[in-house]
């Protein structure tokens, strides 16, 4: 009897049926095993290939996937659904430009087919056509208006585009239309952390983390922000619980050491960057950070080294690791090698927050080679290209300027009604402030000082921030004045609790507070510390607003004030009015040292200054460097220069490039001959 040919007769109905329900419910084990019975006896039946694809595909084993949706797919040509499906599979084995085309193909098929629009939206994101993806999103939500996933996925896109207010708002409708979608909420918070909204930010991670209590993600840009808000002890524990829950996580092991790092706690950190590498042997931001840490910390050598080992593991970010080789052969003074290095390096293959460091550095070799309009070119486009970035946009640093000159206004109205007189009779402990314009030789003075054997130095703490946290950031200077003896001493409990943290009070004869524009503050540390003493760090007030100018600082409100020569002109004559006014005011007792002239006589101005703090000269003084090097870390672009031996060679920096600063002669005129620069 002839064999019948069962490849072209169909299944049972009621096996069709049973395939359908089980497809349905999402039966996938169901769906699996009657697919594959109904493709061996009737191999070509396209539903059957149809069901067990995405049965492949959900399973994860999408090569599999892709012969079967190719199987279907050459069975019945017509059929959209399976072209998506192809689509989809081809995509996720990152094989682009067939995803795109079998997406397409869907369309033409069934042009209202929102799914097919969506998909191919994700494809061309893939290959970076973020304008074209956009569009499709925007069709796919055309068709189908509740489509979250479309929504959230637009907002991915618009976030790409740099266009994060819109894409704000597609997460925030994909999170009305599914309000436990934990990607939108996790994704809300990277656009509100963009647009510089912390705590916004802050709330839609731990909702996301909520919702998804496993979102390993969620914990890693939850710690980021807290690093950003300066709330390092909450981040630190961030990233221990993300750790736990997964022990290989090496972007949380390099972000703990990151918040260690700020944390003060350099040898903590630097294991969490080891750890980060050994369990991602090829992680290029775990050796750039670590490298940092190292740079920073003026361990070169080590730097050096694992920049060595990183050119071995690391296929990725080659140009950073060339900047730092460069950064240090130039502090190291091989200026010919590190020449050659400069010369390779692409700025545009660097990471964006390498950029602006890398311009610098340019600068710095062409004033080393005394090609001074070539520095200052470069110069202003690192603060150009400063000013173009997001982080820049965030800083409001306006209103901070504005809070300047407001402060200025009130005091010079106060001086003109009345005269102040102080109510405070304080028997609570009095600290020394070491203030100045930023670039004066503070870090300088503060490595001196700390290297005698009675003064510790608090290196930029936040003891001021906490004191007037404590008072609810008192709005005004008649308000300042208005405090109490009761409320002076309540405030000054939170400075020195914040203190405490930081260094053993008591255990030296002075504890010196170090933080430049704490002189803005002098009315409110008179207010609750009026037997203070203050030492005023001058510098030629020409060459302080170029260095300012030449500074990559890292930004916050007050130093994105220090990206245009005009602005920092303003902010350095609203800063000395300030202290002017001020020192007039509440009598105050200030000691000036000119960095000048302390580079030509250092013995002689450091034991004026001494006797101005009751102590008398130690002969360790001469070897302050020694003191430098041998802390873990200087939080100052001063860094690198005060482990070195004094130097005048930044003295008067300003006269190679006059011609671009004689605009602003006239406005620091007064300053220059207040301060005895004439």
């Amino acid at each position: 009897m002839k064999k019948i040919d069962t490849n072209f007769l169909e299944p049972p109905q009621q096996q069709l049926n049973t395939l359908l329900e089980h497809y349905k419910a999402k039966r996938y084990v169901d769906v699996e095993k009657l697919s594959i019975s109904i493709t061996q006896e009737f191999p070509e039946h396209p539903f059957a290939w149809k069901a067990l694809a995405v049965v492949l595909k959900i399973t994860g084993r999408l090569n599999e996937s892709l012969i079967a949706n190719q199987k279907s797919a050459q069975l019945n040509p017509k059929d959209a659904e399976i072209h998506n499906n192809l689509g989809i599979t081809l995509l996720e084995l990152d094989r682009y430009d067939e995803s795109e085309a079998s997406c397409r193909q869907a369309i033409t098929l069934k042009p209202d087919y929102a799914e097919a629009h969506y998909n191919l939206g994700n494809t061309l994101k893939e290959l970076g056509r973020f304008d074209e993806a956009e569009a499709c999103y925007k069709q796919a939500i055309t068709l189908k208006p509740d489509y979250a996933e479309a929504h959230y996925n637009l907002g991915n896109t618009l976030k790409e585009l740099g266009r994060f207010d819109e894409a704000e708002a597609c997460y925030k409708q994909a999170i009305t239309l599914k309000p436990d979608y934990a990607e939108a909420h996790y994704n809300l918070g990277n656009t509100l952390k963009e647009l510089g909204r912390f705590d916004e930010a802050e709330a839609c991670y731990k909702q996301a983390i909520t919702l998804k209590p496993d979102y390993t993600k969620a914990y890693n840009n939850l710690g980021i922000t807290l690093i950003e808000s300066d709330r390092f002890d909450e981040s630190e524990v961030i990233y221990r619980e993300a750790i736990t829950l997964k022990p290989d996580f090496a972007e949380a092991h390099s972000n703990l050491g990151n918040t260690l790092k700020e944390l003060g706690r350099f040898d903590e950190a630097e294991a969490c960057y080891k750890q980060a590498i050994t369990l991602k042997p090829d992680y290029a931001d775990a050796y750039l950070n670590l490298c940092e840490l190292l740079e920073k910390t003026n361990k070169l050598d080590e730097a050096l080294l694992i920049i060595k080992n990183a050119k071995v593991k690391v296929v990725e970010k080659k140009a950073d690791f060339l900047f730092y080789e460069a950064l240090i052969l130039f502090r190291e003074k091989d200026y010919e090698i590190a020449e050659e290095l400069i010369k390779k390096i692409n700025k545009d293959k660097l990471s964006e927050e390498k950029k602006s460091s890398f311009m610098k550095l340019k600068a710095d070799w062409h004033h080393y080679n005394r090609d001074y309009s070539a520095a200052y070119e470069e110069f202003k486009s690192m603060n150009e290209h400063v000013k173009n970035s997001q982080e820049y946009k965030n800083q409001q640093s306006q209103n901070y300027f504005n809070h300047q000159r407001e402060t200025l206004f009130q005091i010079k109205q106060l001086q003109q009604k009345n005269l102040y007189k102080s109510v405070i009779k304080p028997k609570w402990f009095q600290p020394t402030f070491l203030i100045g314009f930023p670039r004066s030789g503070t870090t300088l003075l503060d490595t001196i000082l700390r290297t005698h054997s009675d003064i510790d130095v608090a290196e930029e703490l936040p003891m001021l921030k906490k004191m007037n946290e404590s008072l609810g950031y008192v709005s005004t200077i008649s308000m300042i004045e208005a405090i109490d003896n009761k409320a002076a001493e309540f405030a000054s409990s939170f400075y020195l609790e914040e203190l405490k943290k930081y260094i053993e009070v008591g255990k030296r004869k002075i504890v010196i507070d170090k933080l430049p524009l704490n002189i803005l503050q002098l009315p409110l540390i008179n207010q609750i510390f009026p037997n203070a003493k203050f030492i005023m760090a001058l510098r030629h007030p020409l060459d302080c607003v170029l260095s300012c100018w030449m500074q990559n600082f890292k930004l916050n409100p007050a130093m994105a004030n220090m990206v245009d020569l005009e602005r920092i002109v303003d902010f350095y004559c609203t800063t000395m009015e300030i202290f002017k006014l001020s020192q007039e005011r509440y009598s105050l007792d200030v000691h000036r040292i000119h960095y000048e002239k302390l580079v030509l006589d250092f013995e002689g101005n450091v034991s004026n200054l001494l006797t101005f703090l009751n102590l008398k000269w130690e002969k360790e003084l001469i070897d302050y460097q020694k003191t430098a090097l041998a802390r873990d870390r200087i939080y100052t672009p001063s860094y690198s220069q005060v482990v070195k031996p004094m130097y005048n060679t930044a003295s008067f920096r300003w006269k190679y490039y006059e011609e671009y600063l004689e605009p602003f002669k006239s406005q620091l005129a007064p300053w220059i001959q207040e301060y005895d620069y004439l």
